[in-house]
């Protein structure tokens, strides 16, 4: 039972923060691209998933395993991140093909494109993987 437990703690926190750090990689993205370049939607989700997976790494991360195991988890955790990303822009585009009224001028426009799909997927994703890989190895292994 410790183990469904302890799987849905992680899980809860890794996908709340996950959708945190993928706002940070978000406006990190716009920190760093210069001022009058708008960046293309892909370089969005591509950083919005590198938040969000290292997140979701962080919420199954246990400094006791060996390196193999946590850069394994890490991998699954990108990959897990990176599908979702697409998968909540394709979302995007199919829901909102003309973007949505932006009043803070993020993307630097009057439309932008829906971002939130792709970041809380993004989230979704790594945590999800994550969750499945430790739920593996504590059935497995016995670690919680």
């Amino acid at each position: 039972m410790e183990y469904w437990i302890a799987l849905a703690i992680r899980s809860g926190i890794g996908v709340i923060f996950g959708i945190l750090f993928g706002f940070v990689g978000l406006m990190i993205t716009f920190a760093v691209v210069p001022g009058y370049y708008t960046p293309p939607l892909w370089m969005l989700v591509l950083t919005t998933a590198l938040g969000a997976s290292i997140a979701g790494f962080l919420a199954f991360y246990k400094p006791d395993v060996p390196w193999r195991i946590a850069a394994r988890g890490f991998a699954l955790a990108l990959i897990g991140g990176f599908i979702g990303g697409w998968i909540g822009y394709w979302y995007a585009q199919t829901f909102y093909p003309d973007g949505v009224r932006n009043v803070m001028l993020v993307a630097r426009s009057v439309k932008s494109p829906a971002i939130t799909p792709f970041i809380s997927s993004a989230a979704i994703g790594s945590t999800g993987v994550g969750a499945v890989y430790y739920a593996i190895r504590a059935w497995r292994y016995h670690e919680v």
